[in-house]
C-alpha cells in the first residue's frame, strides 16, 4: 500500500476489502501488520484511498481478533480523527467501528480512554448529517450504558445539546436524544443536572409526537427523572 502509483493502491485496497469478507484472510492479514499500513492510508490526501482504508478498517471491527487489534494497536484517537473527514461514508466508517467496538467493555473503556467522549458531544453540535447524527447518539447510548461515562459527559454541554436535538425533524433523532436522557438521569447525579437542564418540559411535549417510539423513549426518559 505504499508508493506513488495511487492506481495500484486503490487496486490494492479494493482486493483487501474483498478479503476481509473472510475472517480467516483478515486475521491472517491482522498477523501481518496490515492495520498500520491502513491507519497510514487514512491520512491521505486521495478521498477513494481514505475511504478504502476506512471501510477495511471497519471489516477488521467485526471480528473478535480485529477489535482486540483495534484497541492494543491504540489506533482509536486515528480512527476518531476521521469523524472530521468531509466525505460522509468516511465518517460513517469510522463511527460504526466505534460502535462495533462499544458493544464490549474493553472497547468502551478504551474510547473513554482516548477522550472520544468529549468530541462526541462536540460532533452533536458539528455534525449536518442526520444519517451521520444518528450513528453519534446511537454510539453515545451504548457508551450511556455506563456510570463512567456519564460522569464524564456531564462535564461537557451534553445536556443543552440532547435538549436542541428533541425538536429535530427526523425521529430517530428525537428517539435517540430522548434516550441518551434517559440514560444520563438514571443515578442522582444524572437525574439532577438533567432536571437543571429543564430537558423535562422538551420531553413532556414528546408525548403527543405523532411517532409512536419517540413517545414510548419520552415516557422513559421521564419516568428515570421521577
Amino acid at each position: 500500500m505504499k508508493g506513488n502509483d495511487s492506481v495500484l493502491r486503490k487496486k490494492v485496497l479494493v482486493e483487501i476489502n474483498e478479503d476481509f469478507h473472510q475472517a480467516d484472510k483478515l486475521n491472517e492479514a491482522l498477523d501481518s501488520g496490515i492495520l498500520v499500513n491502513l491507519i497510514s492510508c487514512c491520512r491521505e490526501q486521495d478521498n477513494v484511498i481514505r475511504e478504502l482504508a476506512s471501510r477495511a478498517i471497519l471489516k477488521i471491527s467485526n471480528t473478535e481478533k480485529g477489535r482486540v487489534t483495534l484497541v492494543s494497536s491504540r489506533c482509536l484517537a486515528i480512527i476518531a480523527n476521521l469523524f472530521d473527514d468531509d466525505q460522509t461514508q468516511i465518517r460513517h466508517n469510522a463511527y460504526l467501528c466505534l460502535i462495533n467496538l462499544a458493544q464490549y467493555i474493553y472497547g468502551i473503556n478504551s474510547i473513554i480512554d482516548n477522550d472520544i467522549l468529549r468530541v462526541l458531544v462536540d460532533k452533536l453540535v458539528a455534525e449536518r448529517e442526520d444519517e451521520i447524527l444518528i450513528l453519534i447518539l446511537r454510539l453515545m447510548n451504548i457508551l450511556l450504558e455506563g456510570d463512567l461515562a456519564t460522569s464524564l459527559m456531564l462535564n461537557t454541554p451534553v445536556l443543552e445539546r440532547l435538549n436542541s436535538h428533541l425538536t429535530a425533524s427526523n425521529w430517530e433523532i428525537r428517539k435517540l436524544s430522548a434516550e441518551s436522557l434517559g440514560s444520563i438521569s438514571y443515578n442522582e447525579m444524572g437525574k439532577r443536572s438533567t432536571i437543571e437542564a429543564e430537558s423535562i418540559p422538551p420531553l413532556c411535549n414528546m408525548l403527543t409526537d405523532e411517532i409512536y417510539e419517540v413517545r414510548a423513549s419520552a415516557v422513559r426518559a421521564l419516568a428515570s427523572l421521577a
